[in-house]
C-alpha cells in the first residue's frame, strides 16, 4: 500500500515537472512566432516607406531640374521643398534626411533620400527601426525646342465649338512650354493656320521666292469699248512704271508645282510658291507665325485664327515644315545638324482632304465629302520627307470619322504614342495636354 502511495506520489511529481516544461516551451515558441509576424508587419511597412520614398525622390529631382531659378546656393532648399511637398501625407516620422547634389559637370541634380522607419513588434526583439534609403538623378534640359503647330482652320472647325476648343488647347500647351518667370531662351513656337493653303501676308509681295499672277481678270461691268481703253492704256503704264498688273493678293499662297510641293527646296524659278487669289477660299485665314518665344504674340495669334475654306492638309505640312527650316521663306530656325535643338511638328485636322490642285496654272478644285487621292498621296510624301530630316512629328484627329484619314494620320506620325484620336473637345484638349508634357518632360537618369 505503502509502495503504490509512493509510485502515485512520483507520477504526479513528473507530470506537474512536464507541464512546466510544456508552458516553457511555448512561451518560448510564441516569442519566435510574434518575432517573425513582427519582422513580416514592419518589414512590409517599411517597404511602403521606400516606394514613397523613392516616387518622392523622382518628383524632386524632376522638379528641382526643370526649376529655372535654381542655383548652387538654392539647390538643398529647393530640392527638399519639393520633396516635402511631396510626401506632405506620408507616414515615416520625422527621422529622414534629403542630400541634393549637382551632376558631374554640372547638369543635372542627384538626390540622396534615407530614413528610419520605427518598429512595432520587431522591437521585441530587439529592433527599433529599419533603415530605408532612396536616391534620383535628372538631367538638366538640355534639348532646345522648336515647335510648330499646324492647325486646322477650315469651315468645319466652325462647327461644335471645335475652334474655341482648339484655341483654349494651344494656349494651354504654350503657358505649358513658355512657363511665366521661366527661361524661355530654349524654346521658340510657331503657328501655321491652314485651309487649302495658307496666308503668309502681303508683307511678302516683293520676296524672292513668290510667284504672283501676271494677268488680269476681266473686270465687271466694262461692257464700253470705251472703257476698254482707258484699261488698256493704264495696264501700259503700270508696264512702264514697273508695278505689279495682276489681280489683287491679299496674301495667300497654295502649293508649287509637283514635286517640288513635297519638298522644302529653294523656292526659285519656275519652282516659285504661287500667290492664290480667291480660289475657294477668301484669303480670311490668320497670317503664319514664324518662330518666336513671345507669348503676348502667340496668344495673339491663336485668339485670330478663324475657320474658313476648305482642307489640304499638304500645305499645313509644307509651311510647318518651312517655319522650322533655316532656308527661306523663314530663317528663324536654327541648322538640322545642330545637337543643341529638337524640332518638332504637332499637326491637327477635324477632316480628310477635300481639294484636289489641277496643274499647269495651280488651280484648287472642290470635292465636298469625297477624300482627295492627290490630297492623301501628297500628305503620306510630306510626312516622310519631315520625318526624314529628323523632325518629330505628332498628329491629332479631332471628330474625324473617316477611318483612312485617321490611319494616314497614324503613319503620320514618329510613333504609334505619337498619335491622338480625339473624338470630343475635351479629348482634344487632353492630347495637346500630353503632347506638351511629353515635350517638357525630362528624362530620369537612374
Amino acid at each position: 500500500m505503502v509502495q503504490l502511495r509512493r509510485i502515485s506520489k512520483a507520477l504526479r511529481s513528473f507530470r506537474s515537472a512536464k507541464e512546466g516544461s510544456v508552458a516553457l516551451y511555448f512561451a518560448l515558441s510564441l516569442i519566435a512566432i510574434m518575432t517573425l509576424i513582427g519582422l513580416a508587419l514592419d518589414y512590409g511597412r517599411a517597404m511602403n516607406v521606400k516606394a514613397t520614398l523613392g516616387a518622392a525622390a523622382d518628383a524632386a529631382a524632376l522638379a528641382t531640374a526643370r526649376d529655372p531659378d535654381v542655383n548652387a546656393g538654392n539647390l538643398q532648399q529647393r530640392a527638399q521643398a519639393f520633396f516635402l511637398a511631396n510626401t506632405q501625407n506620408a507616414s515615416f516620422g520625422s527621422n529622414y534626411t534629403i542630400v541634393a547634389t549637382e551632376l558631374p559637370g554640372g547638369n543635372g541634380v542627384h538626390i540622396d533620400i534615407s530614413a528610419k522607419v520605427d518598429t512595432t513588434l520587431m522591437s521585441l526583439a530587439g529592433f527599433q527601426y529599419f533603415n530605408v534609403t532612396a536616391k534620383s538623378e535628372a538631367v538638366y534640359s538640355t534639348n532646345k525646342i522648336e515647335l510648330v503647330l499646324v492647325l486646322d482652320n477650315t469651315g468645319s472647325m466652325s462647327s461644335s465649338g471645335k475652334i474655341k476648343t482648339l484655341r483654349t488647347a494651344s494656349d494651354d500647351l504654350i503657358d505649358l512650354l513658355l512657363p511665366d518667370a521661366a527661361a524661355t531662351s530654349n524654346v521658340k513656337i510657331g503657328i501655321v493656320p491652314f485651309d487649302i493653303g495658307v496666308k503668309v501676308g502681303t508683307q511678302y509681295k516683293t520676296a524672292s521666292w513668290l510667284k504672283l499672277a501676271n494677268n488680269n481678270p476681266p473686270p465687271s461691268g466694262t461692257n464700253s469699248k470705251k472703257k476698254k481703253k482707258k484699261k488698256k492704256k493704264k495696264k501700259k503704264k503700270k508696264k512702264k512704271k514697273g508695278g505689279n498688273n495682276g489681280p489683287v493678293w491679299q496674301g495667300c499662297v497654295g502649293p508649287r508645282p509637283p514635286a517640288k510641293d513635297v519638298d522644302d527646296s529653294t523656292a526659285t524659278g519656275v519652282n516659285k510658291i504661287p500667290a492664290i487669289y480667291n480660289d475657294l477660299t477668301s484669303c480670311n485665314l490668320a497670317e503664319i507665325l514664324p518662330l518666336t518665344n513671345n507669348k503676348v504674340t502667340l496668344h495673339a495669334k491663336v485668339k485670330g485664327m478663324q475657320p474658313v475654306g476648305w482642307t489640304y492638309i499638304p500645305e499645313g505640312l509644307a509651311w510647318g515644315w518651312r517655319v522650322l527650316s533655316a532656308a527661306q521663306p523663314y530663317n528663324q530656325g536654327v541648322a538640322y545638324s545642330d545637337p543643341d535643338w529638337t524640332k518638332i511638328l504637332v499637326l491637327m485636322t477635324d477632316g480628310a482632304n477635300t481639294v484636289t490642285w489641277s496643274w499647269p496654272g495651280g488651280k484648287p478644285s472642290s470635292k465636298t465629302g469625297t477624300s482627295s487621292t492627290q490630297g492623301n498621296q501628297k500628305t503620306n510624301a510630306l510626312c516622310q520627307n519631315i520625318k526624314d530630316q529628323g523632325i518629330i512629328v505628332y498628329t491629332v484627329a479631332f471628330k474625324v470619322n473617316s477611318t483612312s484619314t485617321q490611319t494616314m494620320l497614324q503613319n503620320c506620325a514618329t510613333s504609334p504614342g505619337s498619335f491622338f484620336d480625339a473624338q470630343n473637345n475635351a479629348a482634344l484638349e487632353a492630347a495637346f495636354a500630353k503632347i506638351g508634357g511629353d515635350i517638357s518632360n525630362l528624362r530620369l537618369s537612374k
